[in-house]
């Protein structure tokens, strides 16, 4: 894979995520073997792990989305062998999300590191302020 052919890619990723279609993103560009971790330090192993956390976010606790927009986007070419390259993606995101019986307004920034290789994410984590819940 190029940076030509990465850049196009992430144009439509970029697109398709702030569009909500977040599964179309998982099922086309990350590997079987994706590695996600998110904010709060949980690590989620392989592509069917990551697409049950996805469904029950989007089924069980989203309430409200109203935006989820890039504010900047970075792409170097990865030094470790192990990747192709690395991409790191600042987003801005709004919606509202129920946790037990408690609905939680997030509007913040998310940051999101992507290690490529071979055409597709093989691991990516997720920076975001983390909210307890008591």
């Amino acid at each position: 894979m190029t940076l030509e052919e990465l850049q196009t890619e992430l144009a439509e990723i970029n697109h398709l995520v702030s569009n909500l279609q977040t599964s179309v993103v998982l099922e086309k560009y990350y590997a079987e073997n994706i590695v996600m971790i998110e904010g709060d330090g949980t690590v989620t192993s392989g592509k069917e792990a990551c697409r049950q956390g996805r469904e029950v976010f989007f089924r069980d606790m989203l309430v409200e989305f109203r935006q989820s927009r890039l504010i900047s986007q970075d792409v170097a070419v990865s030094a470790d062998q192990d990747y192709d390259f690395v991409v790191v993606s600042n987003w801005y995101n709004d919606f509202t999300v129920k946790v037990g019986d408690q609905l939680i307004e997030n509007k913040s920034n998310q940051l999101s590191i992507g290690f490529w290789k071979d055409g597709l994410v093989v691991k990516e984590s997720y920076n975001y302020p983390v909210m307890s819940i008591r």
